[in-house]
């Protein structure tokens, strides 16, 4: 299964979530949303790297699903055009930005709170939420493209956080399009700093 992080993964039954002490909070969360997120360590030999969403930002738990307990998996791009189950400003802000990302041809989506909302319809964004925008490329982008987005998200009526997924882990857009030489690189193996040319040679193992 061709997983990667921010996809949302529809599980078989709750009780396919393989994991040690888990709080009683997951499983009244498995039990309303049979959802879990893709993490960064990602696919292994059949299981999957997830993580549990609670009613609170504190409640997130981190487990594995085998591949054959998965029913459906929807990432940010498939989550992008669907109809939000309520009014919230960052629903608000992804119409807003939905129509300069497609103008500049940039794949990517809904991710956090906001995507996990429009795939389970069970509420997660509050008041204090900010939009999750991931875009995700396996070459280089049009940095234009880039900076058109990052403009239109500053006119957004809250603070959008907008990450790059590389072949070699996620940078935020503002340092990608940033004057250093080196960005704050997300990987499996936890954050590093990286040149700009190592985003788009080879992904991190």
């Amino acid at each position: 299964m061709g997983v990667r992080p921010h996809d949302l993964l529809r599980l078989r039954t709750p009780a396919a979530l393989e994991a040690v002490d888990a709080p009683d909070w997951v499983a009244r969360s498995l039990a309303a949303a049979p959802w879990v997120v893709v993490r960064r360590a990602g696919f292994v030999r059949g299981r999957i790297a997830v993580g549990v969403r609670g009613n609170s930002r504190a409640e997130r738990f981190a487990a594995v699903v085998a591949e054959a307990a998965v029913a459906e998996r929807l990432s940010p791009e498939d989550l992008r055009d669907r109809p939000p189950p309520r009014a919230h400003p960052a629903f608000a802000a992804l119409a807003q930005l939905g129509p300069v990302l497609d103008a500049a041809g940039l794949p990517g989506g809904p991710a956090g709170a906001a995507g996990y909302e429009l795939a389970t319809g069970r509420p997660a964004l509050t008041a204090a939420s900010d939009l999750d925008l991931v875009l995700r490329f396996d070459g280089v982008p049009d940095m234009a493209a880039l900076a058109a987005v990052s403009a239109a998200a500053a006119r957004a009526p809250l603070r959008v956080d907008l990450v790059v997924e590389t072949p070699a882990g996620a940078v935020a857009l503002d340092e990608l399009l940033g004057d250093s030489p080196q960005v704050l690189l997300r990987t499996p193996q936890g954050p590093r700093l990286a040149s700009h040319a190592e985003l788009w040679v080879t992904a991190t193992c």
